[in-house]
C-alpha cells in the first residue's frame, strides 16, 4: 500500500513543467528512431536491388539527396559500411545486410523502451496534471504518490 505525500502547487506545476520537457524530448528521440529505421529498410531494399548491378542508376551526392549523378553499378559483391567513429569498413554485402539488420533490431528495442517510457511519463503527467487542475478548482493541495 502505498503513502500519499502532499506537495505545494508550485511544485506539482515546476513537475508538470519537466515532465513536459522529458516528453518532448522523448518524442524527438522516437521520431528520429523512426526516420533511423526508415532509412535501413530502405538501405536494405536499395542493396537487394541491385545486387545484380545497375546500367543507370541516381546516386545521391549529398544526405539530402539534393544533387545526384547517373552511374552504373557493378554487380554488389563488397559494401562499404560505416563501423563507427568514422571508420568505413568494406564487407562482404551478404555481411553488409546482416549488420543493417542488427543495427535495425537493435533501434527497434531501443524504440520500444522510448515508447514504453513515453506511456509512463504521459500516464503520470495527464494525472498530475488532472491532479492540479482540481486543486486549483477547489483551492486545495495536490495529491502525489
Amino acid at each position: 500500500m502505498s503513502k500519499q505525500q502532499t506537495i505545494t502547487l508550485e511544485e506539482a506545476i515546476e513537475q508538470l513543467m519537466l515532465l513536459e520537457n522529458q516528453i518532448k524530448q522523448l518524442q524527438t528521440a522516437a521520431a528520429e528512431l523512426e526516420a533511423r529505421l526508415l532509412q535501413l529498410s530502405a538501405v536494405e531494399e536499395a542493396i537487394m536491388g541491385i545486387q545484380g548491378g545497375a546500367e543507370d542508376a541516381l546516386v545521391p551526392l549529398d544526405s539530402r539527396g539534393g544533387v545526384l549523378v547517373r552511374a552504373s553499378i557493378k554487380p554488389l559483391e563488397r559494401v562499404v559500411v560505416h563501423a563507427g567513429l568514422d571508420i568505413f569498413v568494406e564487407v562482404s554485402r551478404e555481411k553488409a545486410l546482416a549488420f543493417l539488420r542488427e543495427e535495425r533490431a537493435s533501434m527497434s528495442k531501443l524504440l520500444d523502451a522510448y515508447r514504453r517510457e513515453l506511456a509512463k511519463l504521459t500516464q503520470y503527467y495527464t494525472a498530475l496534471r488532472s491532479a492540479v487542475e482540481q486543486a486549483l478548482q477547489t483551492g486545495q493541495q495536490p495529491a502525489r504518490q
